[in-house]
Protein backbone atom coordinates (compact mmCIF):
# COMPACT_ATOMS: atom_id res chain seq x y z
CA UNK A 1 0.00 0.00 0.00
CA UNK A 2 1.69 3.66 -1.07
CA UNK A 3 1.18 6.23 1.71
CA UNK A 4 2.36 9.43 1.12
CA UNK A 5 3.49 12.03 4.25
CA UNK A 6 2.84 15.56 3.77
CA UNK A 7 4.24 18.06 6.57
CA UNK A 8 3.36 21.52 7.36
CA UNK A 9 4.90 23.85 10.55
CA UNK A 10 7.74 23.15 12.38
CA UNK A 11 11.32 21.02 13.16
CA UNK A 12 9.02 18.91 15.35
CA UNK A 13 6.43 18.30 13.11
CA UNK A 14 8.92 16.77 10.97
CA UNK A 15 10.85 14.83 13.56
CA UNK A 16 7.32 12.88 14.09
CA UNK A 17 6.69 12.66 10.45
CA UNK A 18 10.34 10.89 10.02
CA UNK A 19 9.03 8.93 12.90
CA UNK A 20 5.54 7.80 11.05
CA UNK A 21 7.48 6.77 7.78
CA UNK A 22 10.15 4.22 9.68
CA UNK A 23 6.88 2.63 11.64
CA UNK A 24 5.08 2.73 7.98
CA UNK A 25 7.85 1.09 6.58
CA UNK A 26 8.33 -1.24 9.69
CA UNK A 27 4.99 -2.58 9.25
CA UNK A 28 5.21 -3.54 4.90
CA UNK A 29 3.60 -0.05 3.83
CA UNK A 30 5.38 1.59 0.96
CA UNK A 31 6.16 5.72 1.67
CA UNK A 32 6.25 7.26 -1.42
CA UNK A 33 6.79 11.22 -1.69
CA UNK A 34 3.43 13.54 -1.45
CA UNK A 35 3.20 14.46 -5.14
CA UNK A 36 3.13 11.12 -6.06
CA UNK A 37 -0.34 8.77 -6.63
CA UNK A 38 -0.82 7.61 -3.37
CA UNK A 39 -3.61 4.87 -1.11
CA UNK A 40 -3.21 6.82 1.87
CA UNK A 41 -2.84 10.38 2.63
CA UNK A 42 -1.52 11.45 5.84
CA UNK A 43 -1.54 15.35 5.99
CA UNK A 44 0.67 16.60 9.22
CA UNK A 45 -0.75 20.04 9.72
CA UNK A 46 -0.11 23.63 11.71
CA UNK A 47 -1.73 26.24 13.46
CA UNK A 48 0.42 28.53 14.34
CA UNK A 49 -1.19 31.51 12.55
CA UNK A 50 -4.24 31.74 10.82
CA UNK A 51 -2.29 31.30 7.69
CA UNK A 52 -0.72 28.20 8.43
CA UNK A 53 -4.30 26.76 9.74
CA UNK A 54 -5.20 28.04 5.98
CA UNK A 55 -2.38 26.16 4.10
CA UNK A 56 -3.01 22.58 6.48
CA UNK A 57 -6.75 22.67 5.00
CA UNK A 58 -5.29 23.75 1.91
CA UNK A 59 -2.89 20.78 1.44
CA UNK A 60 -5.96 18.41 2.49
CA UNK A 61 -8.40 19.20 0.00
CA UNK A 62 -5.77 19.42 -2.86
CA UNK A 63 -4.61 15.71 -1.90
CA UNK A 64 -8.02 14.68 -1.67
CA UNK A 65 -8.26 16.03 -5.21
CA UNK A 66 -5.19 14.26 -6.86
CA UNK A 67 -5.59 11.14 -5.05
CA UNK A 68 -10.09 10.69 -5.08
CA UNK A 69 -9.99 7.13 -3.86
CA UNK A 70 -7.37 7.66 -1.16
CA UNK A 71 -7.98 7.56 2.34
CA UNK A 72 -7.17 10.53 4.24
CA UNK A 73 -5.66 10.72 7.42
CA UNK A 74 -5.15 14.22 9.33
CA UNK A 75 -2.72 14.77 12.22
CA UNK A 76 -0.68 17.36 14.56
CA UNK A 77 -1.29 20.68 15.58
CA UNK A 78 -4.72 21.47 13.18
CA UNK A 79 -6.56 18.75 13.93
CA UNK A 80 -6.29 19.69 17.33
CA UNK A 81 -7.39 22.76 17.14
CA UNK A 82 -10.07 22.58 15.13
CA UNK A 83 -14.08 23.04 16.21
CA UNK A 84 -15.68 19.52 15.57
CA UNK A 85 -17.67 21.31 12.87
CA UNK A 86 -13.98 22.11 10.77
CA UNK A 87 -12.98 18.39 11.25
CA UNK A 88 -16.34 17.25 9.76
CA UNK A 89 -15.45 19.69 6.74
CA UNK A 90 -12.17 17.90 6.22
CA UNK A 91 -14.01 14.71 5.51
CA UNK A 92 -11.05 13.11 6.54
CA UNK A 93 -11.41 8.99 7.69
CA UNK A 94 -9.01 9.11 9.92
CA UNK A 95 -8.19 12.27 12.43
CA UNK A 96 -5.78 12.51 15.73
CA UNK A 97 -4.97 15.39 17.28
CA UNK A 98 -2.39 15.88 20.27
CA UNK A 99 -3.00 12.16 21.61
CA UNK A 100 -2.39 8.88 19.72
CA UNK A 101 0.35 10.23 17.13
CA UNK A 102 2.33 6.69 18.89
CA UNK A 103 -0.49 4.55 17.61
CA UNK A 104 -0.71 6.20 14.44
CA UNK A 105 0.31 2.69 12.23
CA UNK A 106 -1.97 0.58 14.24
CA UNK A 107 -4.68 3.23 14.01
CA UNK A 108 -4.67 3.20 10.18
CA UNK A 109 -4.37 -0.78 10.04
CA UNK A 110 -7.84 -0.67 11.52
CA UNK A 111 -9.01 2.40 9.25
CA UNK A 112 -7.65 -0.62 6.15
CA UNK A 113 -9.22 -3.22 8.07
CA UNK A 114 -12.60 -1.85 9.22
CA UNK A 115 -13.36 1.00 7.01
CA UNK A 116 -14.75 3.01 9.53
CA UNK A 117 -14.06 7.03 9.76
CA UNK A 118 -12.78 8.06 13.41
CA UNK A 119 -12.10 11.54 15.02
CA UNK A 120 -10.17 11.28 17.97
CA UNK A 121 -9.27 14.61 19.15
CA UNK A 122 -9.95 15.16 22.40
CA UNK A 123 -9.89 17.58 25.03
CA UNK A 124 -6.32 19.01 25.62
CA UNK A 125 -6.00 19.45 29.23
CA UNK A 126 -6.38 15.66 29.20
CA UNK A 127 -2.82 15.03 27.61
CA UNK A 128 -0.16 14.97 30.81
CA UNK A 129 1.43 11.69 29.16
CA UNK A 130 4.74 12.12 27.48
CA UNK A 131 3.97 9.31 24.32
CA UNK A 132 7.11 8.07 23.23
CA UNK A 133 7.90 8.24 19.43
CA UNK A 134 11.66 7.46 19.02
CA UNK A 135 13.83 7.43 16.05
CA UNK A 136 16.84 4.92 16.06
CA UNK A 137 18.62 5.42 13.43
CA UNK A 138 18.54 8.60 10.97
CA UNK A 139 19.48 8.72 6.93
CA UNK A 140 22.69 10.72 7.01
CA UNK A 141 23.81 8.90 10.37
CA UNK A 142 25.22 12.27 11.27
CA UNK A 143 22.92 14.38 12.65
CA UNK A 144 19.75 12.57 14.67
CA UNK A 145 17.23 14.57 16.81
CA UNK A 146 15.63 13.31 20.10
CA UNK A 147 12.49 14.14 21.08
CA UNK A 148 12.93 14.73 24.70
CA UNK A 149 9.51 17.20 25.55
CA UNK A 150 6.32 18.53 24.29
CA UNK A 151 3.66 20.72 24.96
CA UNK A 152 4.35 24.60 26.27
CA UNK A 153 2.88 26.51 29.64
CA UNK A 154 4.11 30.01 28.62
CA UNK A 155 0.68 31.32 27.36
CA UNK A 156 2.68 34.30 25.12
CA UNK A 157 -0.40 35.62 23.82
CA UNK A 158 0.73 35.57 20.41
CA UNK A 159 0.38 31.59 20.34
CA UNK A 160 -1.24 28.81 19.51
CA UNK A 161 0.83 25.74 20.64
CA UNK A 162 -0.21 25.60 24.65
CA UNK A 163 -3.85 24.69 22.82
CA UNK A 164 -3.16 22.37 20.28
CA UNK A 165 -0.28 20.86 22.38
CA UNK A 166 -1.53 20.20 25.49
CA UNK A 167 0.64 21.19 29.07
CA UNK A 168 4.21 20.68 29.06
CA UNK A 169 5.50 16.80 29.06
CA UNK A 170 8.69 14.77 29.16
CA UNK A 171 10.16 11.70 27.68
CA UNK A 172 11.72 9.69 30.89
CA UNK A 173 14.64 10.32 31.78
CA UNK A 174 16.41 6.67 31.25
CA UNK A 175 14.19 6.46 27.77
CA UNK A 176 15.95 9.96 26.44
CA UNK A 177 19.89 8.13 27.89
CA UNK A 178 18.59 4.65 25.93
CA UNK A 179 17.77 6.15 23.02
CA UNK A 180 20.97 8.59 23.04
CA UNK A 181 23.30 5.67 23.22
CA UNK A 182 21.98 3.77 20.87
CA UNK A 183 21.93 6.63 18.22
CA UNK A 184 25.49 6.58 19.04
CA UNK A 185 26.50 3.05 18.72
CA UNK A 186 24.82 3.12 14.92
CA UNK A 187 27.14 5.95 14.18
CA UNK A 188 24.78 9.13 14.75
CA UNK A 189 27.65 11.91 15.40
CA UNK A 190 25.59 14.89 16.76
CA UNK A 191 22.21 14.65 18.44
CA UNK A 192 20.06 17.74 18.88
CA UNK A 193 17.51 17.42 21.81
CA UNK A 194 14.07 18.91 20.62
CA UNK A 195 10.69 19.71 21.51
CA UNK A 196 8.27 22.51 21.73
CA UNK A 197 9.56 23.83 24.91
CA UNK A 198 12.61 21.92 24.91
CA UNK A 199 14.35 23.93 28.46
CA UNK A 200 11.43 22.91 30.57
CA UNK A 201 12.57 19.27 30.09
CA UNK A 202 11.76 17.73 33.58
CA UNK A 203 11.68 14.03 34.95
CA UNK A 204 11.78 12.42 38.10
CA UNK A 205 13.07 15.78 39.84
CA UNK A 206 15.90 15.82 36.57
CA UNK A 207 16.18 19.13 34.96
CA UNK A 208 18.06 19.43 31.18
CA UNK A 209 20.86 20.86 32.63
CA UNK A 210 21.15 17.15 34.70
CA UNK A 211 19.90 15.23 31.68
CA UNK A 212 22.86 16.68 30.02
CA UNK A 213 25.37 15.72 32.74
CA UNK A 214 24.08 12.32 32.21
CA UNK A 215 24.46 12.25 28.46
CA UNK A 216 27.87 13.38 28.60
CA UNK A 217 29.39 11.24 31.25
CA UNK A 218 27.53 8.41 29.73
CA UNK A 219 27.50 8.27 26.16
CA UNK A 220 30.21 7.79 23.27
CA UNK A 221 33.02 11.09 23.91
CA UNK A 222 33.10 11.44 20.24
CA UNK A 223 29.32 12.03 19.89
CA UNK A 224 28.10 15.98 20.52
CA UNK A 225 24.93 17.21 21.44
CA UNK A 226 22.68 20.39 20.40
CA UNK A 227 19.53 22.00 22.39
CA UNK A 228 17.42 22.94 19.56
CA UNK A 229 16.03 26.14 21.45
CA UNK A 230 16.12 27.39 24.71
CA UNK A 231 14.18 30.69 26.71
CA UNK A 232 17.08 32.56 28.03
CA UNK A 233 14.82 32.25 31.22
CA UNK A 234 16.16 28.00 31.65
CA UNK A 235 19.99 28.95 30.64
CA UNK A 236 20.82 28.08 34.27
CA UNK A 237 24.42 28.28 35.44
CA UNK A 238 24.55 24.44 35.55
CA UNK A 239 23.57 24.70 31.48
CA UNK A 240 26.84 27.12 31.18
CA UNK A 241 29.04 25.32 33.93
CA UNK A 242 28.42 22.06 31.49
CA UNK A 243 29.15 24.03 27.84
CA UNK A 244 31.86 25.87 29.40
CA UNK A 245 33.76 22.58 30.09
CA UNK A 246 32.26 19.74 27.61
CA UNK A 247 33.52 21.16 24.14
CA UNK A 248 30.63 17.98 23.22
CA UNK A 249 28.23 20.24 24.20
CA UNK A 250 27.93 22.30 20.73
CA UNK A 251 28.77 26.47 22.00
CA UNK A 252 25.28 27.61 20.24
CA UNK A 253 22.31 28.71 21.35
CA UNK A 254 19.39 29.29 20.12
CA UNK A 255 17.10 31.80 22.71
CA UNK A 256 13.82 33.17 21.28
CA UNK A 257 13.97 36.78 22.04
CA UNK A 258 10.80 38.15 19.69
CA UNK A 259 11.32 41.67 20.23
CA UNK A 260 13.53 44.04 21.91
CA UNK A 261 10.74 46.65 23.33
CA UNK A 262 9.60 46.23 26.77
CA UNK A 263 6.35 47.57 25.98
CA UNK A 264 5.76 44.78 23.35
CA UNK A 265 7.02 42.21 25.47
CA UNK A 266 4.53 42.82 27.83
CA UNK A 267 1.98 42.58 25.25
CA UNK A 268 3.06 39.24 24.11
CA UNK A 269 3.46 38.26 27.40
CA UNK A 270 7.21 37.45 27.72
CA UNK A 271 8.63 36.56 31.45
CA UNK A 272 11.36 39.16 31.14
CA UNK A 273 12.55 42.56 30.08
CA UNK A 274 14.95 43.49 27.49
CA UNK A 275 17.49 43.97 30.39
CA UNK A 276 16.80 41.43 31.96
CA UNK A 277 17.78 39.38 28.77
CA UNK A 278 20.52 41.16 27.94
CA UNK A 279 22.11 40.85 31.33
CA UNK A 280 22.11 37.06 30.78
CA UNK A 281 23.48 37.19 27.79
CA UNK A 282 26.37 39.00 28.67
CA UNK A 283 26.84 36.61 31.70
CA UNK A 284 26.85 33.42 29.45
CA UNK A 285 29.43 35.19 27.10
CA UNK A 286 31.52 36.19 29.79
CA UNK A 287 31.57 32.45 30.78
CA UNK A 288 31.98 31.23 27.12
CA UNK A 289 33.57 33.54 24.93
CA UNK A 290 33.60 31.58 21.96
CA UNK A 291 29.44 30.47 21.79
CA UNK A 292 26.86 31.90 19.47
CA UNK A 293 23.64 32.46 20.04
CA UNK A 294 21.17 33.23 17.63
CA UNK A 295 17.36 34.10 18.40
CA UNK A 296 13.77 34.76 16.89
CA UNK A 297 12.31 38.39 16.47
CA UNK A 298 8.58 38.82 15.53
CA UNK A 299 8.08 41.71 13.62
CA UNK A 300 4.77 43.87 13.50
CA UNK A 301 3.29 42.72 16.24
CA UNK A 302 0.01 44.43 17.35
CA UNK A 303 0.17 48.06 18.56
CA UNK A 304 4.04 47.73 17.30
CA UNK A 305 4.81 51.63 16.79
CA UNK A 306 7.78 53.04 15.21
CA UNK A 307 9.04 54.16 17.94
CA UNK A 308 9.16 50.52 19.77
CA UNK A 309 10.54 48.81 16.37
CA UNK A 310 13.39 51.30 16.66
CA UNK A 311 13.76 49.97 20.37
CA UNK A 312 13.94 46.40 18.91
CA UNK A 313 16.12 46.70 16.07
CA UNK A 314 18.62 48.93 18.13
CA UNK A 315 18.46 46.38 20.94
CA UNK A 316 19.06 43.30 18.54
CA UNK A 317 22.21 45.02 17.28
CA UNK A 318 23.24 45.67 21.16
CA UNK A 319 22.46 41.43 21.24
CA UNK A 320 25.26 40.64 19.16
CA UNK A 321 23.21 37.67 17.55
CA UNK A 322 25.04 35.17 15.58
CA UNK A 323 21.84 35.56 13.26
CA UNK A 324 18.13 36.57 13.69
CA UNK A 325 15.05 34.32 12.21
CA UNK A 326 12.59 36.74 11.81
CA UNK A 327 8.87 36.75 11.33
CA UNK A 328 5.98 38.82 10.51
CA UNK A 329 3.33 38.86 13.11
CA UNK A 330 0.55 36.81 11.60
CA UNK A 331 -3.23 36.84 13.61
CA UNK A 332 -3.97 33.30 15.13
CA UNK A 333 -7.45 32.92 16.01
CA UNK A 334 -8.28 32.14 19.83
CA UNK A 335 -5.30 33.92 21.00
CA UNK A 336 -5.18 36.65 23.28
CA UNK A 337 -3.28 38.87 20.94
CA UNK A 338 -5.92 38.06 18.15
CA UNK A 339 -8.46 40.27 20.35
CA UNK A 340 -6.42 42.80 20.83
CA UNK A 341 -6.56 46.12 18.42
CA UNK A 342 -3.79 47.81 16.37
CA UNK A 343 -3.19 45.78 13.66
CA UNK A 344 -0.09 46.89 11.87
CA UNK A 345 0.08 47.47 8.02
CA UNK A 346 1.47 44.80 6.07
CA UNK A 347 3.50 47.30 4.24
CA UNK A 348 4.55 48.29 7.12
CA UNK A 349 5.52 44.91 8.19
CA UNK A 350 7.44 43.99 5.39
CA UNK A 351 9.71 47.21 5.79
CA UNK A 352 10.38 46.35 9.05
CA UNK A 353 11.28 42.66 8.70
CA UNK A 354 13.53 43.67 5.79
CA UNK A 355 15.29 46.11 8.25
CA UNK A 356 15.75 43.27 10.82
CA UNK A 357 17.02 40.89 8.04
CA UNK A 358 19.93 43.35 6.98
CA UNK A 359 20.95 43.44 10.41
CA UNK A 360 20.86 39.82 10.82
CA UNK A 361 23.12 39.13 7.80
CA UNK A 362 25.65 42.06 9.10
CA UNK A 363 25.67 40.50 12.91
CA UNK A 364 26.14 36.64 11.04
CA UNK A 365 29.12 38.16 8.96
CA UNK A 366 30.49 39.39 11.86
CA UNK A 367 29.80 36.51 14.22
CA UNK A 368 31.50 34.18 11.46
CA UNK A 369 34.63 36.35 11.44
CA UNK A 370 35.59 35.30 15.21
CA UNK A 371 36.26 31.81 14.32
CA UNK A 372 39.13 29.83 12.46
CA UNK A 373 39.85 26.92 12.29
CA UNK A 374 35.81 26.02 12.35
CA UNK A 375 34.94 22.01 13.30
CA UNK A 376 32.21 20.81 11.16
CA UNK A 377 30.03 18.30 10.94
CA UNK A 378 29.80 16.81 7.39
CA UNK A 379 26.72 16.05 6.44
CA UNK A 380 26.36 15.46 2.60
CA UNK A 381 27.97 16.01 0.11
CA UNK A 382 25.88 17.59 -3.04
CA UNK A 383 25.67 15.60 -7.02
CA UNK A 384 28.19 18.67 -7.73
CA UNK A 385 30.75 16.57 -5.19
CA UNK A 386 30.82 19.77 -2.55
CA UNK A 387 30.89 18.80 1.46
CA UNK A 388 28.24 20.43 3.31
CA UNK A 389 28.29 20.90 7.32
CA UNK A 390 28.02 22.89 9.87
CA UNK A 391 30.34 24.35 12.12
CA UNK A 392 29.81 23.91 16.16
CA UNK A 393 28.32 27.66 16.36
CA UNK A 394 25.78 26.79 13.78
CA UNK A 395 27.41 28.52 10.70
CA UNK A 396 27.13 26.82 7.68
CA UNK A 397 30.19 25.28 5.67
CA UNK A 398 30.98 24.11 2.19
CA UNK A 399 33.99 22.42 1.07
CA UNK A 400 35.47 22.16 -2.09
CA UNK A 401 38.06 18.78 -1.50
CA UNK A 402 38.97 15.83 -3.47
CA UNK A 403 39.70 14.27 0.01
CA UNK A 404 36.48 12.08 0.88
CA UNK A 405 35.31 13.04 4.10
CA UNK A 406 32.71 12.20 6.71
CA UNK A 407 32.42 13.06 10.08
CA UNK A 408 33.80 15.93 12.31
CA UNK A 409 36.87 17.41 10.62
CA UNK A 410 38.61 20.60 11.67
CA UNK A 411 39.26 22.96 8.91
CA UNK A 412 40.31 26.79 7.95
CA UNK A 413 38.27 28.70 5.68
CA UNK A 414 38.70 30.61 2.68
CA UNK A 415 36.37 33.26 2.51
CA UNK A 416 32.53 34.22 3.75
CA UNK A 417 30.57 33.56 0.77
CA UNK A 418 26.17 34.57 1.61
CA UNK A 419 26.99 33.85 4.92
CA UNK A 420 28.55 30.69 4.01
CA UNK A 421 32.37 29.26 5.00
CA UNK A 422 33.66 28.52 1.83
CA UNK A 423 36.92 25.66 2.22
CA UNK A 424 39.07 24.98 -0.47
CA UNK A 425 41.43 22.23 -0.35
CA UNK A 426 44.60 23.16 -0.19
CA UNK A 427 47.59 22.63 2.08
CA UNK A 428 47.29 23.01 5.40
CA UNK A 429 42.83 23.60 5.26
CA UNK A 430 42.16 20.24 6.43
CA UNK A 431 43.83 20.09 10.21
CA UNK A 432 42.62 16.58 10.22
Amino acid sequence: MRISITTLGCKVNAYESNYYAQQLQEHGFKVVNSDEKADLCIINTCTVTNTAASKSRQKIHALKKRNPNALIVVVGCYAQNATREQREELKADLIIGAKYKNQLVSLIQSLIEEHQAKDLVGDISDFTQFEEMPIHVFESKHRAFLKIEDGCNQFCTYCAIPYARGPQRSLRFEQVVSIAKELAQKGHREIVLTGIHTGRYYDQGKTLSDLLKVLLEEVDENVYFRISSIEITEVDDALIDLMKHHKQLCHHLHIPVQSGCNKTLKRMNRPYTIEEFIARLDQIRKEIPDISISTDVICGFVQESDEEFQTTLKNMERCSFSFMHVFPYSKRNGTKASTMKGEIHGSVVKERVAQLLKLSSQLRYKDMMRFSPLEVLIEKQDPSGVYHGYSSQYHPVQIYSEKSLTGRIHCRWDRIENNVYIVNQKEGCLCD
